[in-house]
């Protein structure tokens, strides 16, 4: 056995022992300068061993690649500025793409099949074209800082990793914007677009550098593209078997470490979609005052016709999270006292026994459209209708309720052309509650029940009460309402309906036979918000104990169309529409007597003020100006006011709702009566 030293061409040196007995080679003929490739010629052992290895992997060149520029030329030079030039931009364009594809970060909330198919495809299709990350991972496995010296002596190895490391950040980066692209999308055509426009920006230093060698960006460029370290060839390097089967699974591993990150995210997001995770989980809503008067209503064991107003079924309405409907979730309308679910079970009224529970309806999608509709209630008993709406959206492809805009249609007998207003409830700040209350942590608004003198109100505290107008006077008789009258059994502070304080009627202490309104003394006489319009409905026996149980589940459970809040006899008044906080300037009516000439109700409705568009109520203890109307023409002159009109007067004070009797503003407008009504001054 002998000893030898081969030095290869590529300056690799191999010390082995050779028997020259079996080679049948004379050791004579072996010197440290013999070329490695004539000993492998001569030599049948070695020459098998490296035939394996070489046909394991070919030689590797440094690509061509203005990244490459960024070792190989001096960093004062113009190709390396060059290099890192387009090393910036492609980095610039991928930041900034990132940037403003999460800036306003939503994800769809459910996206249609061929979208899906598509994502996952792409997914395969973003790891196949993206090559900066393999191509930086081998590269440095390749080319090891001896040979890296002795092919390119000039090239530093550290600018070299460094050049490896920003392919492999490029990479990532490319990665990373595909992910969003693919969750964010909702068109086939969209992603294929933006993922090849991501590639285009990848390839800008491939582009560069096959410009710079025909020469069309100068030939200081040219000539760097020609350099010897691009025609190098860095061959296989020795190691040990098990090295070499730990740098091939790191480079496969991370392959697909990326392909399983990318199918997890979007596995996630897809169950969500699936789950309605991205919808809102509750929403406010708020239809017109159409009415329709023949409602036909499914008792059970019968059915009626009902007048209803679509008002009535305003409010807030909640995900269920357990049922959806062709991929869109389905909500369910909520209490309007204090939007939780409704009751289950019903009660026991002392007198008509046990009472059913209210069933709500439901806000779903049905062959294209986003729909009203409730099992007891339909459009007729001789036509089946698979979505048996009563008010539906435009014809629309979308998974998100929040995003359809146009016209929606009503069913009134026919149908008619409504608009629908409909809100994501919760918020993120401040501002979302209108300053009136606190965004909590959980992205719901704490409305403020003592701010200076003023309550509010609703989901994002938009109902204001002032202290002033807890208290109201009404034209007619100058009865006095208050929110703070409440029955015994009233639960709270105050008693809301569709987000609403409710007054009760408070004159109590009259003698028998004196009460203005005679309200029964067991009675009790409430002014309730039931969506668009205020309603006077009369409660028979709340101030009775034995009342007591229904009068909480009735209240708790209020819906003004089940409790069928326009029935004469029981509802006294009913108000213009109107959105305002308080009844404080709406003009109310008398509820008379049924006839089909009047409308919209079908019945009288007889004005209760006695200046029409001057409003029944008034806020206890606000200053009053002309009460009785003027006795000049509204437009008249104020004399050393300034311009002002009588009706201008009137109207201002009717904006400041509270503003008190005998404060020095309320004087000084009260001065105004000795031309604007002498005959009605206040005293």
């Amino acid at each position: 056995m002998t000893e030898v030293d081969v030095v290869g061409a590529d300056g690799e040196k191999w010390t082995g022992s050779i028997a020259i007995g079996t080679t049948g080679i004379d050791e004579s003929h072996i010197s440290e300068e013999t070329p490695a490739a004539d000993v492998k010629e001569s030599t049948p052992i070695l020459h098998n061993m490296d035939e394996t290895d070489e046909r394991d992997e070919e030689a590797v060149t440094l690509p061509g690649s203005t990244h490459s520029f960024l070792f190989t030329e001096n960093v004062k030079s113009l190709p390396y500025m060059f290099g890192v030039t387009i090393a910036g931009m492609s980095l610039a364009c991928l930041f900034l793409a990132l940037i403003n594809n999460t800036q306003d970060w939503s994800v769809p909330a459910n996206v249609a099949i061929e979208v899906k198919i598509a994502q996952y495809l792409s997914i395969f299709i973003a790891l196949l074209m993206e090559e900066e990350i393999p191509t930086g991972l081998y590269l440095l496995r390749r080319v090891s800082q001896p040979h890296l010296k002795i092919l390119c002596p000039e090239v530093s190895y550290w600018r070299f990793v460094a050049s490896c490391l920003l392919r492999i950040s490029m990479g990532y980066t490319f990665l990373a914007n595909v992910i969003v692209i693919l969750i964010r999308s909702e068109g086939v055509i969209d992603i294929f677009y933006d993922v090849l426009a991501l590639q285009f920006i990848q390839q800008l230093d491939d582009i560069g550098f096959a410009l710079s060698k025909m020469g069309v960006l100068g030939k200081s460029l040219q000539h760097s593209t020609m350099a010897p370290c691009f025609n190098a060839e860095f061959h296989k390097q020795k190691e040990s078997m098990d090295l070499k089967w730990k740098y091939k699974i790191a480079l496969k591993g991370v392959y697909f470490f990326n392909l399983f990150v990318f199918i997890a995210i979007m596995s996630v997001v897809t169950i969500r979609q699936k789950i309605s995770y991205y919808q809102a989980e509750s929403i406010t809503v708020r239809f017109g005052d159409e009415v329709w008067d023949e409602a036909l209503v499914d008792r059970g064991t019968y059915s009626e016709e009902i007048i209803l107003l679509y008002s009535w079924f305003n409010g807030v309405y909640i995900k269920d999270k357990s049922r959806t409907n062709g991929g869109r979730p389905i909500y369910i309308e909520q209490k309007k006292s204090d939007s939780s679910p409704f009751d289950e079970t019903g009660t026991i009224h002392p007198d008509y026994g046990q009472l059913t529970p209210v069933k709500p309806a439901e806000i779903k999608y049905c062959n294209g459209h986003w729909i009203l509709t409730h099992d007891n209630i339909t459009k007729s008993n001789d036509h089946d209708n698979e979505c048996n709406w009563l008010v539906r959206s435009p014809k629309t492809p979308g998974f998100d309720l929040l995003e359809v805009s146009g016209s929606w249609q009503m069913w009134v007998g026919a149908i008619e052309q409504t608009e629908a207003s409909i809100t994501r409830n919760g918020c993120e700040d401040d501002d979302d509650c209108n300053l009136n209350g606190s965004c909590s942590s959980k992205g719901v608004c704490e409305c403020d029940k003592d701010d200076e003198g003023v309550a509010y109100f609703g989901t994002h505290c938009q109902v204001k009460i002032k202290d002033g107008c807890r208290a109201i006077i009404d034209e007619g008789s100058g009865s006095e309402w208050s929110t703070d009258a409440l029955p015994t059994w009233a639960p709270n502070d105050v008693f809301e309906t569709y987000s609403r304080p409710s007054y009760f009627y408070t004159k109590r202490n009259l003698p028998d036979g004196q009460d203005p309104l005679g309200v029964p003394d067991k009675d009790d006489l409430a002014l309730i918000y039931s969506g668009g319009r205020w309603f006077t409905i009369a409660m028979a026996q709340s101030r009775d104990e034995a009342y007591a149980e229904y009068w909480v589940w009735r209240s708790s459970n209020y819906h003004a169309f089940w409790s069928e809040a326009l029935t004469p006899g029981v509802t006294r008044y009913v108000s213009d529409v109107t959105t305002k906080s308080t009844p404080v300037g709406t003009d109310f009516f008398e509820i008379g007597k049924p006839g089909q000439q009047f409308a919209p109700f079908g019945l009288e409705l007889i004005p209760a003020q006695n200046v029409t568009g001057r409003g029944f109520f008034r806020c206890n203890n606000a200053c009053i100006f002309c009460s009785d109307g003027f006795s000049v023409d509204d437009e008249f002159v104020v004399p050393d006011s300034n311009n002002a009109t009588c009706a201008g007067l009137r109207d201002y004070l009717d904006f400041q709702l509270a503003e008190q009797q005998g404060s020095y503003l309320c004087r000084q407008i009260q001065l105004a009566e000795q031309v604007c009504c002498p005959s009605n001054i206040t005293v």
